[in-house]
């Protein structure tokens, strides 16, 4: 299900220009990765708080412009060391991989949208009748 419209991401979160034909595939395609992200915790899109559909909406919107920003949803790592990239069309190779375990497949502030709605999340709830 996708969590926004195209009008949501011209609009509201006005977004970088996508042609109409990518737009469709990359609200779907930004919708799955909100779901892969948050362990597919969102049953119900309607039924969370306000302030958490907001939140998920703007993830999605920043995740299409991830997309359009950087050459379409055909993003990959090439090589045996991932030292070679691949975006779209556009692949370079060689150089140091950045320190840390940074994910270039989804945008930067995907995340910050969504750490305060608690969706990412991936204890596990614990309940004793002791309390």
């Amino acid at each position: 299900m996708p969590y926004i419209t195209a009008e949501y991401y011209k609009y509201e979160y006005m977004g970088v220009e996508v042609s109409e034909n990518d737009l469709t595939r990359f609200i779907q395609r930004a919708s799955d990765v909100i779901d892969q992200v948050t362990n597919y915790a969102i049953d119900d899109f309607e039924n969370l708080h306000p302030f958490v559909q907001g939140q998920v909406m703007k993830a999605t919107a920043a995740q299409v412009e991830f997309y359009q920003l950087n050459g379409g949803t055909d993003i990959s790592v090439t090589g045996d060391d991932a030292t070679g990239v691949a975006i779209g069309k556009f692949s370079y190779g060689g150089g140091n991989r950045p320190a840390g375990n940074a994910n270039t497949t989804i945008a930067a502030n995907l995340v910050d949208y969504l750490l305060p709605t608690g969706l990412l999340y991936s204890g596990i709830g614990v309940v004793d009748s002791a309390y």
